[in-house]
Parts: structure tokens; sequence; C-alpha cells
């Protein structure tokens, strides 16, 4: 694995700043963009005037694609032309790009110059490249990526690219690899290639030290590497899938560094994201939200945060209306991919821009006040771009008549206008918006890679407990407003800050994360954890009660499993009763020195018990499992009363607490605090009450969106607001201290 990102001058480009490596960001507004050109389409003879449209409307950015299959059409030529047209048209209209490098949509040669390249199912099969329905000017899903000449030739790509575009005055980013793919039309389980076997062995070797070190953790006895296998379907011994799906997990990563580094040789200055279809926390396998992810393991497009590692920035795609999402569902998958960018920019590389029509199935109209809503809370949760998909509807296979922004569905010119009203705002508060960074969380759910693992070598395409179960979390803290952080269990350095952390599916701990959990409980942090902590190992061997370090140390007995029942289990946690459903399995516990939360048949299935300076609230079923599906309030009562007992509650406070009607997100521009409010259906006439701890001796509140002027009131202060369909809201306060109290520039 190739070196981190370059320093923060490769950075400031995406801020607007055209200095070299080694000068700071400077921070710069949100950047507003869709993507125009994936070749042929559209068309030349609508570039200039298309570009015209897209500045008028609002937008200061394009993106386009640029296709290995089509660049390189004839191996060693590359043909960039029509890319070398459309960035200087760009540049006419005052419009910036991003090139999204589809290095995974190969050249029809690749076959031909490398036959033993292909990759090869769980069966044993070949797997036969074609066109991708949407994307025709090459294969999908092309030669595997271990296979070292086809890799040179992938990178020498990346770096001609690179080379060819680094001096352009418009380039404003690299999107370097488009929604992780790596497997799309692949139609089974890979790759189990000869070259991708040879790689496992090694990853393994690595990991273990030698035969002899595989053999003890495997529990086997092994006489030769040649007789390693990676594990190929679900339903069979866990160790061999489990192991393969980490190694996985792993070279996406490393594909993802590979990458970064071919670029970065070509541009030393632009910055280089890359972006998820969905993120890591929803791709457990089930393919909910991935129709093009049918065959895949869980994971198998890497780790969201160890991708974030060796970039510039990270991003993400969403079609909440095609895709049928939540409000929940939606925040849930912009906070997950926030929480793995950390520091980095962080944006929607992609966001829907007109109705999906799937072939003649019909889609509902897509109104331009709820695209500009998703854009508000996009950027309330801290994304510093959004990137439209697309400008003109789609012409190739079932997208065909989709997604376009000025599409013909009959209402491009109310999407039209509510962007120019988005334009405006951004020009009016430039740059508030530019420095706003929402305020860390205090609240944490765990992801561990391992349990997504686990559960699908189980499972397979069935497998969403583990998945279901930190999903269901998330919802239920979306519909509280509780403001979250999702903690991956390789970057813990967050504990610091965290008062609560949850753990969903808890049964892998890899030794150094239970280490990490136990030391921050001891240091005074809540922890909630579901049935079965720690009861399978990494390899996924199971562990007898008294065999479970972190569930031991932390002085969780388990008596063992129970069939669920037909009733809830009522905990009860502060004085509140939580009535939760139970999922999958009950598990009991000892009660020694442990307060009872709650029963079952007379036994205890929930305990809280002090440890150290913290404490641990211990569950003993699925809720959030079972929340992921049904949204039952037991499970928000649940987590009202342990936020309570926690300590990690908000100040902020709203009439109308239902994040599925009203969601808010609190942070800080400079000396400025801003509260982002945006209602999700009708008319909503609601308040918000401020408490002296947020406002900070602050004289005034102003409205920066309809311009109205709040004061401040001794105590407590409630702000009324009368929200338009779907309105947004943003108001502004200088808490005293931060500079002159009272001007607002």
């Amino acid at each position: 694995m190739s070196a981190g990102p370059a320093g923060s001058g490769a950075r400031s480009a995406l801020a607007g700043r055209e200095e070299g490596p080694g000068v700071g960001p400077e921070a710069a507004p949100p950047v507003l963009g869709v993507q125009y050109y994936r070749p042929p389409f559209p068309e030349r003879r609508h570039w200039a005037s298309d570009l015209r449209a897209i500045r008028e409307a609002g937008l200061d950015a394009i993106q386009l694609w640029a296709v290995w299959g089509w660049i390189e059409a004839e191996p060693g030529h590359f043909r960039w032309d029509d890319y070398d047209e459309l960035i200087e048209l760009a540049a006419r209209e005052g419009l910036r790009v991003v090139i999204s490098t589809i290095a995974e949509v190969q050249p029809f040669w690749v076959p031909r110059l490398f036959p033993d390249a292909s990759l090869v199912d769980h069966r044993g099969r070949r797997v036969a490249s074609s066109p991708r329905v949407e994307c025709n000017v090459g294969l999908t899903p092309g030669g595997c990526i271990d296979h070292p000449g086809l890799q040179e030739r992938l990178g020498a790509f990346l770096v001609a690219i690179g080379e060819r575009y680094a001096s352009s005055a418009g380039l404003l980013a690299w999107d370097c690899w488009n929604e992780l793919r790596r497997a799309v039309g692949a139609d089974g389980h890979v790759c189990h290639c000869p070259h991708t076997v040879a790689a496992f062995r090694r990853w393994l070797e690595g990991r273990y030290g030698d035969l002899e070190g595989l053999s003890r953790a495997w529990r086997r006895r092994y006489a030769s590497w040649d007789d390693v296998w990676p594990g190929r379907l679900p339903g069979r011994p866990y160790t061999d899938l489990v192991e393969f799906q980490a190694f996985l997990t792993w070279r996406a990563s490393a594909h993802m560094a590979d990458r970064y580094r071919r670029l970065r040789q070509g541009d030393r200055r632009h910055p280089i994201l890359a972006h998820c279809a969905s993120p890591s926390t929803w791709c457990d396998g089930s393919h909910r939200f991935e129709p093009h992810g049918a065959g895949e393991q869980a994971l198998s497009r890497g780790n969201d945060w160890r991708h974030a590692d060796v970039l510039d920035g990270y991003g993400s795609s969403h079609f909440p209306q095609w895709m049928r999402m939540t409000a929940g569902e939606l925040g849930s998958r912009l906070e997950s991919v926030r929480s793995a960018a950390g520091a980095r920019v962080v944006w929607v590389s992609e966001l829907q821009g007109g109705p999906a029509w799937a072939g003649d199935g019909p889609d509902q109209p897509l109104s331009g006040a709820l695209q500009q809503s998703w854009v508000w809370r996009a950027v309330a949760r801290g994304a510093k771009g959004v990137l439209l998909w697309c400008w003109r509807d789609e012409v190739f296979g079932w997208e065909s008549g989709s997604f376009g922004l000025a599409g013909g569905d009959g209402h491009a010119d109310d999407r039209l206008r509510a962007l120019r009203r988005t334009r405006e705002l951004i020009d009016a508060h430039g740059p508030l918006l530019a420095s706003y960074r929402p305020d860390p969380a205090r609240i944490g759910v765990l992801f561990e890679e391992r349990n997504y693992h686990l559960d699908w070598a189980d499972r397979g395409r069935d497998a969403d407990m583990a998945g279901c179960s930190l999903q269901g979390y998330l919802l239920a803290l979306e519909r509280l407003q509780l403001p979250y952080e999702v903690v991956d269990s390789g970057h813990l350095g967050v504990l610091d800050r965290l008062v609560l952390l949850v753990l969903p599916w808890p049964k892998v701990v890899p030794p150094p994360v239970a280490d990490a959990i136990a030391e921050w409980v001891d240091g005074g942090g809540t922890l909630l954890v579901e049935a079965e902590l720690d009861a399978f190992d990494e390899r996924g061997f199971f562990r007898y009660p008294a065999d479970r370090p972190l569930a031991q140390r932390l002085g969780i007995h388990s008596r063992g499993r129970r069939p669920t029942g037909a009733r809830p289990l009522v905990v009860e946690v502060g004085g509140e009763l939580a009535p939760i459903i139970p999922h999958g399995l009950v598990e009991v516990y000892e009660a020694g020195g442990a307060e009872v939360l709650g029963r079952a048949s007379g036994e205890p299935v929930a305990t809280r018990r002090r440890v150290g300076r913290g404490q641990v609230i211990c569950v003993g079923a699925y809720p959030g499992a079972a929340y992921r599906s049904r949204h039952d309030r037991g499970l928000e009562s649940l987590l009202r009363a342990v936020v309570e007992v926690a300590g990690a509650g908000t100040e902020v406070r709203f009439e109308c607490p239902d994040g599925e009607i009203l969601q808010w997100r609190l942070g800080r521009s400079g000396p400025d605090r801003l509260l982002f409010v945006s209602n999700l259906g009708p008319r909503l006439r609601t308040a918000a009450r401020l408490p002296d701890a947020v406002l900070q001796g602050a004289d005034r509140l102003d409205e920066l969106v309809g311009g109205s002027v709040h004061p401040i009131s001794a105590g407590e202060t409630r702000v009324e607001l009368d929200l338009p369909e779907l309105g947004l809201a943003i108001l502004r306060w200088r808490p005293r201290g931060d500079g002159e109290v009272g001007r607002h520039p």
C-alpha cells in the first residue's frame, strides 16, 4: 500500500486555491455541481448551450466521466479531444471541472492482451465481461486487478490522465474511484483466479507469519500453502470465508491507495477524492441499497474509513427518491460518510437530479423543494460539495429517460428555480458556510467490519443481523435527533470525546478494540451493549461465556441463549420503561453485583453494572435489528433513558422532536454559531428552545433565510419558526467573547 495523501496543499485546490503543496487550505463555500459527460453522451452539438444553461442555473462545476475503455480504445494510444474541448468550454463559462476516472470500465482489448486476467467466480467459472448497461464504451467487470500486467496498464492510464490535466486552470478535483465498483456483472462471488488466490496467501502469511502459524490460528494442519484456499460459499465453516472477506476489504483499500499514488504521480497539486455507492455501514451483503451489487460479499468494496485515510477527501452517492429512503436513512448515510471522512473534506458526489424511470416503470416527479432539502441536509452535516446526477436525462439501457436535472419529466423548471435560490443563499452567506463545521457528537455507534464478515459467512445474501443492528440504532438516533458519530473499530481516537458508545450485534471484538473500549469505560464512559458480546473470535470460532475476554473484563457473565418468545422485553432505565422487541435470540445474565433492568421468565435479560468510573448497560437481545424493520418506540425510549443516565443529551430542544418531520444540526463557523433546521414535510410551525449554555451571552439571533431577528431571553430563549413545506431555517448568533457581540457582517 502506498503512502497517504500529499501535504495540505493538495487539498487547497478544493477550497479554491491555486497554490502548490505546503500551503494550508482556505475555506470556500460549498461546491454546487452536476454530472455532465459519460461518453459519448451528451453529443457534442449540445455542449456549448448546456454548459451555458448549467452556469445560469447557479451551478459552479461539472463532473466528467473519464472512462479508460473510451480513452485508450487502442492500446497505448490515448484520445483526449472531447475532454480537452469540454474543459475549455467549461472555463469559458466560469465552470470548474471534477474528473472522475472510471478505470473499472476497461478497454475491449483487455481480454485479448491479458487472456489470463479474467475474474473467476466461486464455482471456478471464468467471468465473461461485457459492456455495462449504462456505460457501453468498455468492459465490466473486466480483468482482475490482482493481475500484475493489467494492474500496470490501469496505473499507466491514471498517470497519463493526471499529467494531461494537472496544469488545467479549470480543474477542481479528481474522483479516482466511482462507487468503488469492482465486480459489477460478475454474476458470482469473485475473485478466485490464480492471481487473487496467490495474493490472499501472501496476505495470510503476513498476518500469521508462516504456515504453522496459520494452522494454529485456523485449527488445522496444513502441509503446503498450495493447500490453502479462500472460502467460497456461506453456510460452510466460517473461518475460510471470514478471512477471505477480510482480505477483500483490505485489498480494496490497497487498490484505492494505488489509484491515489498513480494519479498523484501525474498531478502533484489537485485534491484526489473517491466515493462509495453506499456507506460501509450499509454494505452488509444484503444489497438493499445497491441494485448492481448482486453476488458481492459484505464489505468487498472496502472500508470507508480506510479509504479516506489515503485520500484528500471522501464522498458518497445518494438517490433518495429512487431508493425510497426515509429521512432517517438518508441522514444515517450522510453521517456514516462524514464520520469516515474525519477531518477531510466530505462531498455528496452523486445526488439524484431527476426521477428514475427504470425502463417503463414510472417514478414520482421530483420537486425542486425536495431536492434542495437534500442539499441543505447534506450541508448541515458538513458536506462541502454536492454534485447532482445528472444534467440531461440518461440515454442508455434501463436508465433511459431518467435522472436529468433539466430532464423531460415536466418539473425541470421547478428544480432549476429551487437550485437558483440555493445559489443565492450560498452567495449571500458564502464566508459563513465556507467555515461551517457541525459540532462533534458525544454519542458513538461502533462499526466492526468483522461482524459483517461473520454474518455474511453464515447466511450470505440474507445476512442482515450485523448491518441491521447497527443501522437500527442510527435510524433511532435520527428519529430522536441525537447527533452521533459512527466509530470504526480501526479509528478509535474519537472515543476521547464520547460519553456514550453503543455496541450493536457485538459478536466479534478484536483484542485491541476490546482493550480500548474497556479502558474508555473504566475512565467514565457509558457502554450500551447488545447480546453475546465477544462470543466469536476474529476467525469465526465460538467462545464459551467464560472464555470471552471483553465480557469477562466488564463483568458480563452470560447464562446462555433463550428463544425470543412473543412478548417484548421490558427494560427499565432511570425510571423509564422501554418495551423492546427481541430479535434472533435472548441472552440471560448472571446478576451478581449488577442492577437488573429487565427479566424474561424470571431470568435477568438486561443489567447495569458499574465498571471503574463508568458503567455498562447490557440488553440480551438485538433491538437494533428489530427496529430496522419495525421502528418501534421501545428502542427510542431505551435510547432516551440511556442518553439521560450517560449525560449525553443535547441542550438544543425542539417542540417537534421527530426526526422524520424535522431535522437540525448545530455547528460553528469561525466565531459564529449556526443552527440548520430542515422541515421534511408540509408547512410546520414549531419552536426551538436554546438555553444560555448554547447561546453563551449572545445578544441576538439572526434568521439567515427569512431575515428575521429574534431577541435573547434570560435562562432559555424560545425561537418560533414558521417553516414552509420542505423549508429551511438557518439561525446565527455570536457568543460573547468570540469577537464583538452584535456585529454580523
